[in-house]
């Protein structure tokens, strides 16, 4: 029975023939957005009424340095607020009909069929996020403080793919990482094709909006 490779059938690569086919749409570029706050307060005032704030949110404070002025702040978990991995499409048809799958790439979990011109294929996919924050306080002047948010995004994806006709099930992981402003592509298929992530900005956003 023939063996399909995992490269051949992973959740990017677009299936030719009247049974099935899958599309990738890449992410909209957009502008990097700001990750820099100015609060007309001291940088003392600013730090302490930072701290408990941040500690009331669903990020995780790793540690703390008032002399240098850093905060280093992590989140894990759902992607999909926080990075753009563009859009998956799979369209399958067989003896049961069509159906058609459509979702974020960057949603954390999606259970979807693909089909080629000789198999159907189950498909769980699973993306997660790792954030890792660095909140950097910086006096502009006595009376006026500087914060900015710099992140590393560690974005993991994971596929298991059962093959219907003889459920054997291959599994597939990868990671990539990029920073503010920045983009990283998981490999791409044999067709050429890449997942690509970029921010959305919201985590810088979300942080930020806790320093007053």
């Amino acid at each position: 029975m023939r063996v399909v490779t995992l490269i051949t059938i992973s959740a990017t690569i677009a299936l030719t023939g009247c049974a099935g086919k899958v599309d990738y749409i890449q992410p909209t570029k957009q502008a990097p957005a700001s990750n820099v706050k100015v609060v007309n307060k001291p940088r003392n005032d600013v730090w302490n009424s930072s701290v408990p704030e941040l500690g009331k949110q669903f990020f995780v404070i790793n540690n703390l340095d008032k002399s240098s002025g850093l905060i280093n702040i992590s989140y894990s978990g759902d992607p999909e607020s926080y990075i753009d991995c563009g859009k998956v499409t799979s369209y399958v048809k067989n003896v049961r009909g069509e159906r058609t799958y459509d979702f974020a790439g960057s949603k954390a979990q999606q259970t979807y069929e693909v089909m080629n011109d000789f198999e159907l294929f189950i498909i769980d996919r699973k993306m997660d996020l790792e954030g890792r924050v660095n909140l950097i306080f910086e006096e502009v002047s006595p009376n006026s403080t500087r914060v900015t948010a710099n992140t590393k995004y560690i974005v993991s994806r994971s596929l298991t793919i059962q093959s219907s006709a003889n459920n054997i099930q291959q599994s597939l992981n990868n990671s990539v990482s990029f920073n503010s402003g920045g983009s990283a592509s998981f490999p791409a298929t044999a067709d050429g094709r890449a997942t690509e992530c970029v921010p959305t900005g919201r985590l810088e956003r979300d942080i930020l909006s806790a320093i007053k």
